[in-house]
């Protein structure tokens, strides 16, 4: 039972929502803070951390931020950061299904972006 998301009828492999965080707050400057925030993510989605999330800053300039990811039993969350323009760009990729609302939810608990957009790719 390797496909477990059901869309539009058919059974497919998985779920990949990216999201778009924009004008956030000092949290996304915070290792500690990114890092607190994809571990609680991970249960509020009800997933199952793999390991421990790493998170490390690195860039030079307008390209200074941080970049984050915590494996999960059904593939991956990551994140990226730009400092200068306090912006986000998160990814949330499941083979087991799990809520866009609930992920923008922690997001905008944590980060209190003035604005959050989000696509989503479903993977046959």
């Amino acid at each position: 039972m390797y496909k477990r998301i059901l869309h539009d009828g058919k059974m497919c492999y998985g779920k990949h929502a990216m999201f778009h965080l924009e004008r956030c707050n000092e949290n996304l400057l915070s290792v500690d803070a990114v890092k607190d925030f994809i571990t609680t993510l991970v249960g509020e989605i009800d997933m199952v951390a793999f390991g421990e999330c790493h998170c490390f800053r690195f860039g030079d300039g307008d390209e200074t931020g941080l970049s984050g990811v915590q494996l999960i039993y059904t593939s991956s969350i990551t994140i990226h950061t730009n400092d200068l323009h306090r912006e986000g760009y998160l990814d949330v990729f499941s083979c087991k299904d799990f809520s866009e609302d609930q992920v923008v939810e922690s997001i905008q608990r944590c980060f209190s972006p003035e604005h959050v957009t989000f696509q989503t790719v479903i993977r046959d």
